[in-house]
C-alpha cells in the first residue's frame, strides 16, 4: 500500500471514529427529573418503608412510581459538642422489577432536626442495573428524633 493510500485510509478511519463518538453522544438519553418522598422512622436499619416517586423519570418508565426503601448501612460522625451530625447512609429502593442503591451524606441540624443531603445512585439490579442519577435531599421532622419526611430532588438517566 502506498503512503498516500495509507494516509487516506487512516484519515477515513479517524473520521469514522469521531463520527461514531459524536452520534452516540447526541443520542444518549438526557437526565430526567425525579422527586421521591418517604416518611420514615429514624434508626430503622433494615426496615422497609414505602416511597412514592414522580417526575419525568417516572413518566418515562425509568423508575417505578411506588416501592419500598430501607437503610442498608448508617454511620454517624461529628464532635459531641457540635450543633450538627454528619450521617453516611446507603439506602436500597425496591421496585417490582429491580432495586437501586443510593449513597448520601446527610447533615443533621441538632437544634431543628432538619436534614439536608446530596445523594447519588451507586448501583442497581434488574431494570435498574444501568441507572445513574444524583440530587439533593431535604428532611423535615415529623416527630423530632423519631420520624422524618424526606424529599429527594434530582435527575436520573
Amino acid at each position: 500500500m502506498t503512503k498516500k493510500a495509507r494516509k487516506t485510509t487512516y484519515s477515513v478511519l479517524i473520521a469514522f471514529v469521531l463520527l461514531a463518538v459524536t452520534v452516540s453522544t447526541v443520542f444518549a438519553a438526557p437526565p430526567l427529573d425525579v422527586h421521591i418522598q418517604v416518611d420514615e422512622l429514624i434508626g430503622g436499619l433494615g426496615v422497609d418503608e414505602p416511597f412514592t416517586a414522580s417526575g419525568s423519570a417516572v413518566d418515562a418508565g425509568l423508575i417505578c412510581a411506588v416501592g419500598m426503601v430501607q437503610d442498608v448501612s448508617v454511620s454517624t460522625s461529628g464532635a459531641p459538642s457540635a450543633p450538627f451530625r454528619i450521617i453516611q447512609v446507603l439506602k436500597r429502593f425496591t421496585c417490582g422489577d429491580g432495586t437501586f442503591d443510593v449513597r448520601m451524606v446527610v447533615h443533621l441540624d441538632l437544634a431543628t432536626n432538619y436534614t439536608t443531603a446530596h445523594w447519588r445512585v451507586v448501583s442497581g439490579t434488574g431494570n435498574y442495573a444501568d441507572l445513574q442519577g444524583n440530587g439533593s435531599l431535604v428532611g423535615t421532622p415529623i416527630v423530632p428524633g423519631a420520624s422524618i419526611h424526606d424529599d429527594y430532588y434530582g435527575r436520573m438517566h
